[in-house]
């Protein structure tokens, strides 16, 4: 059959829109591959999935996430294409996943996709589509409880119906034209005191529309490679078929829409119920094929994150797979820094010992715990680490870094730490193998005591648990050589300029560096002089 010249012009100007607007998305994914995206990120949106799904599973805790930048380091990996895949990125990074199969299986899908350019871009060109406004409230849509039907919901049915029939009625006859005003009047007062329950829920739900239509597609893809996530979507086709059928066009969420079409079925809304017929029709399909829904959403999500991981991992100089152990003990060889611009390598070995790290300040002592913090997680979750080679004990990583008064809860700065530190002391306590990061511990009292309430904590912890404390207090090395190794980084004074190497080195700390800082710093000598004496009279050598 000859198609007419008209429909032939508006079918090609179509499909070239489309092909435009494909081959510019494919230009951005090739430009943005193995480089950092700046994008606008709403943690707290982000982290919705997380706090909904994780309540039974051991996740990095709040504190912990915020000592070591975990939030710094989720915007560099977050390559994600839609929202579905920051959600499940965001979750993998704080979950410590024990099941050797599933780490495995992410790293095998770091590679897939590192390899296979065809195959990543195909994935990412449609799970793009999730990353519309109104993305945001697919989670929480999906994974809170759905409510009720409403009692009411046969009388909303009658009064649409009713309202449609009489105005189409009153072309025929006229009278009907009072009952149609009347009932028309009754539907705005019936959206008036109920629309606001349903509104929230619009967004999402055009949103699980474009999913289950972004799913189908996924599921249509040649796949070699056996990828899980693939093969969920597949066997789910015939369910989302359905769930489509029962949704279809109605779901709409108007906030997308021009304003004029916006107008329009605002007017539907009103006087005819139109969102709550629609949101009466979705809320049965979507308590019935909940379950599946939230699948989907995790099949999708983390297909999206593997992508994303992959092109983090391509950036990097260099990477490995660490091997994890149950027993406390890590083994880290050029181990670096992902927040750092020009990070500076370490190495560290502790078998059953933990470390007390000494140094003047600077010299990268906070930076290097936080290092081997992020890297024990990353180890944990996403299977890989910043290093050369890696042993890595499965362990809960807590830290006490970032201490601040309270002054909310009329708390100190001291108190506040001893609050933190005593959950070590507990969590300890469970069997499981933990890993403490604690900088400058009690810094907040008086050097005696901070000195004997230092060496108590940290050998009771250090006994069953691996510690990595920095501290000042040089007395301390002594006090605990019996269950800490000894480390220590050093200052540089080259030319009269006051300098760092960032190097780790074994052994305990010999020299001081803040009368020297007064000395460069142009202090005058007499005050020098004075401090040198002091030192020296206090605290021979």
């Amino acid at each position: 059959m000859k198609i007419p010249a008209l429909v032939r012009s508006i079918l090609y100007g179509v499909t070239a829109k489309f092909r435009g607007r494909h081959n510019r998305l494919l230009a951005e994914l090739r430009r943005d591959w193995g480089r950092e995206i700046e994008r606008e990120r709403d943690m707290d949106v982000i982290a919705t999935y997380n706090v909904l799904v994780a309540r039974d599973q051991k996740v990095v805790d709040n504190q912990t996430w915020q000592d070591l930048g975990m939030d710094d380091l989720f915007a560099k990996i977050d390559r994600t294409a839609g929202m579905p895949g920051r959600h499940l990125l965001y979750h993998q990074m704080r979950t410590y996943e024990n099941d050797d199969r599933v780490l495995a299986e992410r790293a095998r899908q770091q590679t897939i996709f590192m390899e296979n350019q065809a195959l990543r871009e195909q994935c990412q060109v449609l799970l793009a589509r999730l990353n519309a406004r109104g993305s945001e409230w697919l989670a929480s849509t999906l994974l809170n409880p759905f409510p009720e039907r409403p009692r009411l919901a046969p009388i909303f049915y009658l009064c649409s119906f009713l309202s449609l029939g009489c105005l189409v009625g009153t072309a025929f006859i006229q009278i009907l034209v009072i009952p149609a005003l009347i009932l028309m009047c009754a539907n705005f007062a019936i959206t008036a005191f109920y629309s606001w329950r349903i509104t929230p829920y619009f967004a999402g739900l055009s949103q699980i529309v474009t999913m289950l239509d972004v799913s189908e597609n996924l599921a249509a893809i040649a796949d070699d490679h056996a990828l899980p996530q693939l093969d969920c979507l597949r066997k789910t086709v015939p369910l989302v078929v359905r769930i489509r059928k029962r949704l279809g066009w109605l779901v709409i969420d108007r906030t997308a829409l021009p304003d004029l079409a916006e107008s329009a079925l605002g007017y539907l809304n009103m006087f005819f119920l139109f969102d709550i017929l629609v949101y009466l029709r979705s809320l049965a399909a979507m308590r019935e094929h909940q379950a599946a829904l939230v699948d989907i959403l995790g099949a999708v999500g983390s297909l999206d994150s593997s992508i994303a991981v992959a092109s983090y991992v391509q950036s990097l100089p260099y990477v490995t797979r660490p091997t994890l152990v149950g027993d406390c003990q890590l083994e880290v060889a050029d181990l670096y820094n992902p927040l750092l611009a020009a990070p500076v390598s370490n190495s560290l070995v502790l078998i059953r010992r933990s470390a007390l790290i000494t140094g003047p300040n600077m010299a990268g002592k906070t930076v290097f715990i936080r290092t081997v913090g992020i890297n024990v997680i990353l180890a944990q979750t996403l299977n890989f680490c910043l290093a050369k080679r890696a042993l890595i004990p499965r362990a809960i990583v807590r830290s006490a870094i970032r201490r601040e008064d309270d002054l909310a809860a009329g708390q100190s700065y001291f108190f506040a730490e001893i609050r933190q530190i005593l959950d070590f002391t507990r969590a300890e306590q469970d069997g499981q193998c933990s890993l403490f990061f604690i900088d400058e511990i009690f810094r907040g009292t008086n050097t005696i005591e901070r000195i004997a309430a230092s060496t108590a904590v940290l050998r009771h912890l250090g006994r069953r648990q691996i510690v990595i404390a920095t501290t000042h207090d040089v007395e301390l090395q002594g006090l605990l050589a019996d269950t800490f190794d000894m480390y220590h980084f050093n200052d540089q004074v080259v030319d009269g300029h006051y300098g760092f190497d960032y190097r780790i080195q074994r052994g305990p700390a010999q020299s001081r560096n803040a009368i020297k800082l007064l000395s460069i710093s142009g202090y005058p000598r007499g005050i020098i002089d004075e401090a040198e004496a002091l030192v020296a009279h206090s605290f021979p050598q």
